[in-house]
């Protein structure tokens, strides 16, 4: 490998074997005299490839604790999350936490409408997110509000390639016909770019996940009954949306049942699908 030109002291410009150009990392890499051939591989703790100009500039200008805690924050992602990450995600938390800091600075605070389906459909990412604001405190002192923990997480979410799509797009499969199910039934077209659908749309991948994980909600049976009589037409319609989800794999379970009847109910409550119907 040919070392090119210093970005920083534990950064520089490659040239891989292919003589394809990267950015290397390792510690103190930047302060050899460039261009120069670098025969110990093992000084590089990472390298990176797909870059552009305004990756160099990221890693010329920010933080280095930012960067290094962008860094860590992605090996924990590597660890837990089960889908291929963007290997460039540092750069990008990086950029996205320098931000965050920036925004603190000039008191503004921004307000993340889907927060809370955040945390129901990607909660080990919430988490990694969570464990970033304490990162900050801990080493730069700076504490950054609750309300941060989504953008941070979305970045994550973004990174995700190659397992989640797959599983993405086989979840929106089977969305999309439970939707068509409910639009049967009720005799009703549901807005689908609306906020209820997407809210609800979010609970029902969720469901998915943890039905894949084996994972299910806790409730009593006589709750379950209760709302079975309580909403009979909305818990026909979950028996139907039940049975569509095992035919293509997905067994729900009477607890998860309840938990659709609310969701269905509060999507058709909201979308008048109950008081428009012939």
């Amino acid at each position: 490998m040919k070392l090119l030109k210093k970005i920083n002291n534990n950064f520089a410009l490659a040239e891989d074997s292919k003589g394809e150009q990267v950015i290397v990392e390792g510690r103190g890499v930047g302060f050899q005299k460039m261009p120069c051939e670098l025969n110990d591989l093992s000084s590089i703790s990472r390298t990176y490839y797909g870059f552009n100009s305004e990756t160099i500039r990221l890693i010329q200008t920010v933080n280095p604790q930012i960067l290094q805690i962008a860094d860590q924050l992605y090996n924990e992602a590597v660890d837990q999350i089960p889908a291929e990450l963007n290997p460039n995600l540092p750069f990008t938390l990086a950029d996205h936490l320098e931000f965050c800091i920036e925004r603190l600075n000039k008191n503004i605070e921004l307000k993340m409408p889907l927060t809370y389906e955040l945390e129901s459909s990607y909660p080990l990412e919430m988490k990694l997110a969570e464990n970033a604001l304490e990162r900050i405190e801990e080493q730069l002192g700076i504490c950054l509000p609750a309300s941060e923990k989504a953008g941070i997480a979305l970045n994550i979410i973004n990174s995700e390639l190659t397992v989640k799509a797959s599983n993405t797009q086989k979840e929106e499969e089977l969305i999309a016909g439970c939707t068509r199910i409910i639009e049967a039934h009720l005799h009703q077209t549901i807005h689908l770019n609306s906020f209820n659908y997407v809210r609800f749309a979010t609970h029902m991948r969720y469901l998915l996940r943890r039905i894949n994980e084996g994972v299910s909600e806790n409730c009593s049976y006589s709750l379950y009954q209760t709302m079975q009589k309580q909403y009979a037409k909305i818990a026909g319609i979950v028996n139907g949306m039940a049975v569509y989800l095992e035919v293509n794999g997905y067994p729900v379970s009477e607890e998860e049942k309840f938990y659709l009847i609310l969701h269905v109910q509060r999507l058709c409550d909201r979308e008048r699908c109950l008081t428009t119907q012939p």
